[in-house]
């Protein structure tokens, strides 16, 4: 089935509306969160390095571990009315912001011709059995209640008993709120009055009478080239902060590093400087091997197994690090050279990972028939 079949049956058997798959009466109320972790500028940098660095790679479609040539239309366009690209991006932040990704499988005869990903704020899982350790799970969206049949459940990180996964920013939401409430007083340092900007200063013994009218003088407005005048001895003591102590750049640089190793992302990533660190070439492309293999492998695994999902029996969905763990040009081409005088590449394969097409043999001249 192609893609503009599969747009055509998607669209009969889904509209898309807001109210049309709810019962009157039973529309859920909207559900603001109290702080939305992405108006801090890190958590937005992070997600947005996540989803690019996942919705960048290659997915290839495998046959007993063996790369085949085609990919399946349900691998390269899941939903039919939105972009591969969107898709999984969705997916991603799902997971990092809330810790699970709901996927609606849209089905026509018994096949699957489309996927949604739900807003999993919206999406109510229950048990409707008696054992955690075989739960039989109900998905309810938009007042319709789904089964484990129609909605595939990614996890970020599972729990044994939780019926929804955890993930970084909501299992770490102190943390985040803690960075936000810091990020608030910094801006309203500024602004709140009540803050002292400095001090009147005497020697002297300071009556509550004379302490009202020193402080109504100074206060009493002006143009901007007006001459205040102290009396009683008194001299104005401005607060001497440090630029640094302004900005709250300790504050700041903390609550970066920690918010960085909270979604795994190395710290050359984020632009974030770490004391003590001595970055060079070889620890930094170390860093981005141990991210594809420890952060970006907790999303790409829930993902392919999705794809497993919809693809036929005895293929799955594969990504291809290839592109993320790739060295420097040198050192690249050292290794082709050295795979392709072993024999175990030949040139089109290397090529192949370069991106590049295959290389055509010459022709060869034909024998010449000297006989006469």
């Amino acid at each position: 089935m192609n893609l503009w079949q599969r747009m055509k049956i998607a669209g009969r058997v889904l509209t898309r509306g807001a109210d049309d798959d709810m019962p009157d009466g039973i529309k859920p109320p909207a559900r603001a969160s109290v702080c939305d972790p992405l108006s801090l500028s890190t958590v937005f940098r992070g997600v947005q390095v996540l989803q690019t660095a996942i919705t960048g790679l290659p997915i290839h479609e495998m046959r007993g571990g063996v790369k085949l040539d085609t990919v399946s239309s349900l691998v390269l366009q899941p939903d039919v009315n939105r972009s591969r690209r969107d898709f999984l991006a969705d997916m991603v932040a799902s997971m990092v912001i809330d810790g699970n990704a709901f996927v609606r499988l849209v089905r026509f005869g018994g096949d699957i011709v489309s996927c949604e990903v739900l807003p999993p704020a919206l999406v109510v899982v229950s048990d409707d059995g008696s054992d955690p350790a075989a739960p039989k799970l109900r998905y309810s969206y938009l007042g319709k209640d789904y089964t484990a049949n129609d909605i595939v459940h990614c996890k970020f990180l599972n729990v044994p008993g939780r019926l929804r996964g955890l993930g970084p920013l909501s299992a770490a939401r102190e943390e985040v709120e803690g960075a936000q409430m810091a990020r608030d007083y910094k801006a309203k340092f500024y602004t709140d009055s009540s803050n002292i900007k400095g001090y009147l200063q005497t020697e002297e013994k300071v009556t509550p009478e004379i302490a009202k009218n020193a402080k109504e003088a100074w206060k009493a407005t002006g143009t901007a080239a007006d001459v205040k005048v102290l009396g009683s001895k008194l001299k104005y003591v401005p607060l001497d902060m440090k630029p640094a102590d302004l900005q709250f750049l300790e504050t700041q640089k903390f609550d970066t590093t920690q918010i960085a190793r909270l979604l795994g992302i190395p710290a050359s990533i984020m632009l974030a400087a770490v004391d003590g660190s001595n970055l060079t070439y070889s620890n930094i492309e170390q860093s981005w091997i141990e991210f594809a293999d420890y952060t970006l492998a907790a999303y790409t695994g829930e993902i392919e197994e999705l794809f497993n999902r919809l693809l036929p029996r005895g293929r799955t969905a594969a990504f291809d690090w290839d592109s993320s763990r790739r060295a420097d040009m040198s050192d690249r081409y050292a290794a082709y050279a050295s795979a392709l005088g072993a024999g175990w590449m030949d040139v089109n394969e290397i090529r192949a990972r370069e991106a590049l097409p295959p290389k055509i043999a010459a022709p060869q001249p034909e024998g010449v028939n000297n006989e006469a």
